[in-house]
């Protein structure tokens, strides 16, 4: 598949296969880092969320010393879920089975009958299973279950300064906006993750409806507009994101928020490139690999109200091979007005929530991969799938020696360079049985 790759080829059979699957469970989502909360879902010692990681669940939880863990939903004594609640405040955990009890950083705290049943019982061998490594940046909380992985700041990379400016502008800090909203699609996650990182050529075709309603005025311009207006930038990690000039014209901040939200920016902290970036550029979409996304773009809360920019995170979560369940969490500026907030979680739900207008088209065309990945004629006929465009200069596309940020930045949007990188990240991870062997043979 590697040599294929290269050349922009990929089978659709990596949308609809058990055992690709298997793998991705094993060694994409149990050795990368994944996202599983904001702390602002958690902000008080107790407080907790259910989340999963592949298809594994974890609490999350804040506990009495304020330090986050993540703790396997699993009593260590017969296996069955401690927490069955999707969110709470609590002390302790208990099993239903055999009542035993845990405290909320995981630690064995008791059992029925202790002193008859279990006088030599190891209480710190007992504990629920937690996550070896856990860590936030900007609120986001990652977690990872390879006791060998890197940092969360090396795993990011280039992507840790992308967050700074996307996330860290207000010294306030964000939150979320309500509670994440779930649904499934019958769609691999994979088709969603590549989307939300970089995928502008579908957006005139797949979403020309919105501009006829009125609620995407100029919908070329957020495709494959001109050279220079949008532009991917991308990692080799899988990592990426498309990268516009700005959105709205003045008063309003070039990242597209009013006055009385920019005000309360500070740069500050920021570098003096960090700085350049923030005046003259914004991310619309990007991906964290594997499957975090993150998208601001302009909105309208109500027909008659002015577009407005609104910031919402998503996860692409897993769920067999052919079906997966997108998560979206709206974020908010903490010392923004109440009413900015409120119309950006609207401007967002109209858009990409649920019963969202852009929304309702992606899933349709996202469900054809599973499909032809299980289709006994694609199997046959050698069907593949085209990720060619801007490689060799098949479009009006290539890389730009002026991008002085990082990552490697293309002259426009229309080309598919961070894709083929996150399909090429998404093979190294399948392909490699021993995490630890990969580390030894690259030192």
């Amino acid at each position: 598949m590697e040599s294929d790759l290269e050349q922009g080829i990929v089978s659709p059979r990596i949308y609809n296969d058990s055992e690709l699957y298997s793998y991705e469970l094993d060694r994409i989502f149990a050795r990368c880092w994944c996202f599983v909360a904001h702390e602002s879902e958690i902000p008080m010692p107790g407080d907790y969320v259910l989340r999963y990681i592949g298809q594994d669940q974890f609490i999350v939880v804040r506990d009495e010393d304020g330090e986050v863990r993540v703790l396997f939903n699993k009593c260590t004594h017969r296996g069955s879920p401690v927490c069955r609640v999707e969110k709470g405040n609590s002390s302790h955990f208990r099993c239903p089975y055999h009542s035993w009890l845990f405290k909320n950083n995981g630690e064995w705290s008791g059992a029925p009958y202790r002193k008859k049943a279990y006088k030599h019982l190891d209480a710190g061998s007992w504990g629920l299973v937690a996550a070896p490594h856990v860590d936030s940046v900007h609120g986001l909380i990652f977690a990872c279950l390879d006791p060998a992985a890197p940092t969360l700041d090396e795993y990011l990379g280039g992507m840790r300064w992308y967050l700074d400016v996307l996330l860290g502008l207000d010294p306030k800090g964000i939150r979320v906006i309500g509670e994440p909203h779930r649904w499934r699609v019958p769609a691999n996650w994979k088709s969603a993750a590549d989307n939300v990182m970089a995928d502008a050529y579908h957006v005139p075709s797949l979403h020309r409806s919105a501009e006829e309603v009125g609620m995407f005025p100029n919908i070329e311009a957020g495709g494959a507009g001109p050279q220079g207006v949008s532009r991917h930038v991308f990692f080799d990690e899988g990592h990426g994101m498309i990268v516009n000039d700005g959105f709205l014209p003045p008063p309003w901040h070039r990242t597209g928020f009013p006055p009385e939200v920019a005000e309360n920016f500070r740069l500050d902290h920021l570098t003096d490139d960090q700085r350049l970036f923030v005046e003259s550029h914004s991310a619309t979409t990007f991906l964290i690999f594997p499957n975090l996304g993150l998208i601001r773009v302009p909105a309208s809360p109500h027909p008659d109200a002015p577009p407005m920019v609104f910031t919402y995170l998503r996860l692409m979560q897993p769920v067999r091979p052919g079906t997966m369940e997108n998560w979206n969490w709206t974020l908010g500026w903490n010392s923004a007005p109440e009413q900015f907030n409120e119309d950006a979680y609207v401007a967002g739900l109209s858009m990409h929530g649920p019963a969202g207008i852009l929304e309702q088209d992606d899933p349709v065309a996202w469900a054809g991969a599973p499909i032809a990945g299980k289709s006994v004629f694609a199997r046959k006929s050698g069907m593949r799938l085209n990720f060619q465009l801007g490689l060799d200069g098949m479009s009006d596309y290539g890389e730009d020696p002026k991008w002085r940020f990082p990552g490697r930045a293309t002259t426009s949007a229309l080309g598919e360079a961070p894709q083929r990188a996150f399909y090429r990240r998404w093979l190294r991870e399948v392909s490699t049985e021993d995490r630890a062997a990969e580390q030894e043979n690259h030192r």
